[in-house]
């Protein structure tokens, strides 16, 4: 990989890091899936050549490059915890509904009487 196929594919990079961010502030989060694959090849071949002893080759204006990439990785993380807590606990709010709802009937009295627990001792009206 030359110096030249780094440099588009850390753009390349960038550009899909910004996509997915506009996806998540957009409330987009599962279309982000297609992303994916194209953001992990990338990856790969930044791998691939900075494994190739150019680490300490690198100019600092490509290692700034690089640098914005893990800004933005780490910004969308983010934006996937905000996700995940606020599904969690739009989760947690209706199993705390359906803990405290009723499905019954009442007595002449006002006592309930779940139906859960009912064994043919009511009618049906039409």
């Amino acid at each position: 990989m030359t110096t030249a196929t780094v440099w588009q594919t850390i753009a390349r990079l960038k550009q899909l890091l910004s996509d997915e961010q506009d996806m998540l502030l957009s409330g987009r989060a599962r279309d982000v899936v297609t992303l994916s694959q194209d953001k992990s090849d990338a990856l790969k071949e930044i791998d691939t050549y900075l494994g190739k002893d150019h680490r300490g080759a690198l100019p600092a204006h490509q290692i700034g490059q690089i640098q914005i990439v893990v800004k933005l990785a780490s910004e969308n993380a983010t934006h996937f915890d905000a996700i995940r807590n606020g599904l969690r606990h739009a989760v947690d709010r209706l199993e705390t509904l359906h803990a405290g709802a009723y499905v019954g009937a009442y007595t002449r009295n006002g006592q309930r009487v779940p139906f859960a627990e009912v064994t043919g001792r009511f009618q049906r009206k039409v």
